[in-house]
């Protein structure tokens, strides 16, 4: 039976809805396609908007609101930082809410809402002098972030409670990020039109888009996003439940997640993978603005690598039944950094070659499902290991790191633009031009190459996993014939 919102995280085990009446150990539960596309939607809706902010935010600052490069790294490191603390925080309350919706549907279906009205608040600004429109905007972006953790940290954590099939994650999270890059190109290829559009331009040489066109792009967006978290909320289901209601307090909660070694290395690969991954993201527009030079083309080289990267999961995450999780995410990190150095060597006079290289990173890019649905299988290695489930504070660790490396990235690239001398609205040095070759493709290989260090000692085999699983629905039955 379901035990949908009667219980709390931190009890010993966990119980399925398909439990057997016979008392045999539970199936592994297959979900229906409309589960798992309604699952992706998900983060369908959250690209519109953290790939929105993380795409246009920066570029929004600096050239329509007038603040300085540093300003605004400044800005998003400290908001996106304060974000990232409090997952944690959102994570053990998530786990440890009642509901008629379940532990982590509630948040969704009442945080997106509110998300949606701080994408708009965010693109937006007030009359004043820089120093006010720096705080209003820290201010905005601040809130923006700490509504998104309410949405997303649930919304990640739902992998955990809606299967206890590893390969069925690995679906699910395939099926997350092609939503996710679904989004990407949906983004890249209406944003900016409507972003000329609500400015009143027709995107020639020398147009500066203002705020309120990023403004009423916001809006779109978040119009957009609301009913497609909804659906996601009120179609996944919870079917993984801890069994008993016993509180687990803070403290023992904390050490069984950051004991976890498994999870650490994920924390790893996730600070490593994703800061050189989002640092590019949000940079990125400045070096086709400005160094391809052909803003006509913005939609369609910032959608290749997303239109790319659906076809890369698609094609070799399936592979993870095979060749295990770490090995394909291994060749993946080798083959995004490889593109990237190819891309840093070719420059960016040959636009052709700039869109197959990109189409190539896009490719190659398949391994944050693979990464995310490592997660999961982390949770369950605790709870074998401790008799304690942490599902919600163990994504939002993981949350925590992706938040801090976007925040990192981001602010260490803006940073570098400043640093190497690049003035808003006007032609750039060549100097400036290769500085940004350096920050946009050469800095990001490098991290890829880096993540593989820690990726390499993450040892849990498929054959490992089934005696965790086995061993916790066993403990589940046991539990249930003495209640």
């Amino acid at each position: 039976m379901t035990h949908n919102g009667q219980s709390i995280s931190g009890s010993a085990t966990s119980v399925r809805s398909d439990e057997p009446a016979s008392g045999d150990a539970p199936s592994r539960q297959r979900l229906t396609w409309g589960t798992r596309l309604s699952y992706g939607l998900g983060d369908l809706a959250s690209q519109l908007v953290w790939t929105t902010t993380g795409s246009y935010l920066a570029i929004f600052y600096t050239d329509a609101v007038g603040l300085s490069a540093g300003a605004v790294g400044v800005l998003m490191l400290i908001a996106r930082v304060f974000d990232a603390a409090i997952d944690p925080g959102i994570g053990a309350a998530a786990e440890r809410t009642r509901s008629r919706f379940g532990r982590f549907r509630s948040w969704i279906i009442y945080g997106s809402p509110i998300l949606a009205i701080l994408l708009v608040l965010s693109f937006s600004t007030i009359p004043g002098s820089d120093g006010a429109k720096f705080l209003y905007a820290i201010v905005t972006y601040g809130l923006l972030g700490i509504a998104y953790s309410a949405v997303n940290v649930p919304y990640g954590s739902l992998v955990s409670v809606m299967t206890t099939d590893t390969q069925e994650r690995v679906t699910l999270n395939s099926i997350r990020l092609i939503g996710t890059n679904v989004g990407v190109v949906l983004l890249n290829v209406i944003t900016l039109p409507l972003i000329l559009f609500f400015s009143g331009l027709t995107g020639g040489v020398g147009d500066e888009m203002t705020i309120a066109g990023y403004t009423w792009t916001a809006a779109v967006m978040a119009a957009i996003a609301l009913p497609l978290f909804l659906i996601t909320a009120f179609k996944s289901k919870e079917v993984v439940q801890p069994i008993h209601s016993t509180r687990v307090s803070l403290r023992t909660t904390a050490r069984i997640v950051f004991g976890n070694r498994l999870l650490m290395l994920i924390f790893a690969i996730m600070m490593l993978a994703m800061t050189g991954f989002f640092g590019r993201l949000g940079v990125v527009i400045y070096y086709f603005i400005y160094a391809v030079g052909r803003v006509d083309l913005i939609p369609v080289l910032m959608a290749t690598p997303a239109v790319a990267g659906v076809i890369g999961i698609l094609l070799f995450t399936p592979l993870t039944r095979r060749f295990g999780k770490r090995a394909v995410a291994i060749v993946s990190l080798v083959a995004q950094g490889l593109s990237l150095v190819a891309l840093y060597l070719v420059g960016w006079e040959d636009v052709t070659l700039v869109i197959v290289i990109s189409a190539i990173y896009g490719l190659a890019s398949f391994n944050a499902p693979i990464f995310w649905s490592m997660v999961p299988d982390a949770i369950d290695y605790a709870e074998d290991k401790h008799g304690v489930r942490a599902d919600g504070t163990a994504y939002a660790v993981i949350s925590f790191a992706q938040k801090i490396a976007a925040a990192v990235g981001v602010a260490i690239g803006l940073a570098a633009l400043g640093a190497i001398g690049y003035v808003a609205n006007t032609a750039q040095a060549p100097e400036v031009l290769s500085g940004m070759n350096v920050i946009v493709n050469l800095a990001p290989a490098i991290l890829c190459f880096a993540a593989i260090i820690p990726l390499s000692f993450y040892r849990l085999s498929a054959r490992q996993y089934d005696e965790i699983r086995a061993r916790l629905d066993t403990a589940a039955l046991r539990t249930l014939r003495k209640g």
